[in-house]
Formats: structure tokens, C-alpha cells, sequence
């Protein structure tokens, strides 16, 4: 049959279509939509992965890559600017580690392999209320979870304090307390991960102390702030191992009693 170039096969009428679309895209300069480049649905390598600003334009920090990170929703003076990219790979879920104190060393790492890291600082100054650090710091959480659209939070479980430390243990039942209120606000999944365990995970010994958390964390390529930085980046790491079925908590052994013995005793007789 006998038509004009625009016109196709009154067969097929997507044809005409998609033809019209594609001259369209080439008159305007289209830079590969689903019309002009079918199997390109990524955008172009070094594009940034938001319309936020990015931070990593630090080109003395080797772990940082073009288009990896965007800026967080606090100022640079209280982030790390050495945050990099983790080198683990398909991990669907955005983490979360906390080091939970009155300078919690936070860790994240998101779905496209971005990592930051750095210490909130909230120390009582002499002009705030009471509740200040607690507002402050569930305000902060809050934000973060939202900014980055966290799925999952792992946190330092600690079990006891040694003597001396009522203040600290205080402190610490205080922010566990407000993390669990805001994951529960967020639906968020909360994984608590013994101290001994990251510990060892991260140098290789249980009972490392804060010196030989920061040389790890230095030895690995982070630039980190303190020892809580170093902390929250051994909680994201074994978090991310345990993610990806690297990593399982050990079983505990039950605890031997005399009546316990006994029962044994009488099954062997």
C-alpha cells in the first residue's frame, strides 16, 4: 500500500508511534530514553546518584569515588570527610550503626554502596534543659533515618559496666531507650551485636581496646574522628557481614548447675 513516511502499517500502530517519538528525541538532543537507547536504563557513569550535593571532592582520600556519596543533613565540621565506599557487594538494605553515648559514632551504608560515618556530639551544655540531649538526639536519628531511608539499625549491646561507671551506664539505658522508641516509630528493624563480638570481628581479639579499634580503622582507609567513629564503622561492618550470611552469632553454651549434673548423672545410669 501506498504512504506517506509518516505513516506505517495500520497493522501495527505502535510503530507510527514510536517512530514520531523517536524523531522527537532526536530533535531535541534526547540523551537515551526507552525510545532511543532500550537497554540503557542506568544513567551515565559520574553522574551523582541524587540531586544532593556531593561531598566526596576530597581527591587525597583514596577510598572516596565520583558520584558514590551526597552530602549529609549535618554540617561537615561534625561528619567525617573521609567516609568512603564499603567494598561488600549486594546488599539490598540501608544500615545503621551506632556506637550510643554522649558522642555517638554513627556508620552508614546505603543500597548504592555510598558509606558515611563521623561522631554526634551530645554533650549537655550549661544552657540546656534537662531534656535537651534526648530531644537532640531523637530529632537527629529521626532526621537521619528519613534522610537516608534506613531499613535496618545495629547497635552495640552492652551488658554490664564496669565499677564506677553508674553515670555512663545511665546514659547509655537512656539513648538505648530513645533508639528504640524512634525505630518503633519508623518500623525500623533493630540488631543489637555484643561488644566481645564486634570487637573481635573487627582486630581479631574480644576484648581490643579503643587504641587498636582506631589503628584498625585507620589500617582499613578510614580517615576516623575518635574511638566511637571507630566503633560505629566495627558495628557496620560485622552488621553487613551478618547481612550477607558472612558472619552468625555464636551459640552460647548452657550453663552447667549441680542439678543439671545430676539429671545427667541419673540418664547415664
Amino acid at each position: 500500500m501506498n504512504a506517506s513516511p509518516n505513516l506505517t502499517d495500520p497493522y501495527d500502530p505502535m510503530a507510527g508511534t514510536l517512530a514520531r517519538t523517536a524523531m522527537q528525541c532526536q530533535a531535541r538532543g534526547c540523551d537515551g530514553c526507552l525510545v532511543c537507547a532500550p537497554d540503557s536504563y542506568a544513567r551515565a557513569p559520574g553522574r551523582p546518584t541524587s540531586g544532593l550535593e556531593k561531598i566526596n571532592t576530597d581527591a587525597a582520600d583514596p577510598w572516596a569515588r565520583d558520584g558514590a556519596q551526597s552530602s549529609m543533613i549535618i554540617p561537615e565540621s561534625r561528619a567525617n570527610a573521609g567516609s568512603g565506599v564499603a567494598p561488600s557487594v549486594g546488599l539490598n538494605i540501608n544500615i545503621l550503626a551506632l556506637d550510643l553515648g554522649a558522642k555517638t559514632g554513627w556508620a552508614l551504608r546505603r543500597r548504592d554502596a555510598a558509606l558515611l560515618h563521623g561522631t554526634e556530639d551530645f554533650t549537655p551544655r550549661a544552657s540546656w534543659a534537662p531534656g535537651q540531649k534526648w530531644q537532640r538526639f531523637r530529632a537527629w536519628l529521626s532526621a537521619t533515618i528519613m534522610h537516608h531511608n534506613i531499613t535496618q539499625i545495629a547497635f552495640e549491646d552492652v551488658k554490664r559496666h564496669g565499677s564506677g561507671q553508674v553515670l555512663a551506664a545511665h546514659a547509655y539505658g537512656g539513648f538505648r531507650a530513645m533508639l528504640e522508641m524512634v525505630a518503633d516509630q519508623h518500623c525500623i528493624t533493630l540488631v543489637p551485636l555484643g561488644v566481645g563480638q564486634i570487637k573481635k570481628h573487627w582486630t581479631g581479639s574480644g576484648v581490643a581496646k579503643k587504641d587498636a579499634m582506631v589503628t584498625q580503622a585507620k589500617a582499613r582507609g578510614y580517615r576516623v574522628l575518635d574511638d566511637n567513629n571507630a566503633d560505629a564503622l566495627a558495628i557496620l561492618h560485622l552488621a553487613i557481614a551478618r547481612e550477607q550470611g558472612e558472619w552468625a552469632a555464636p551459640r552460647t553454651k548452657p550453663k552447667r548447675t549441680r542439678k543439671a549434673d545430676a539429671v545427667a548423672q541419673e540418664r547415664a545410669a
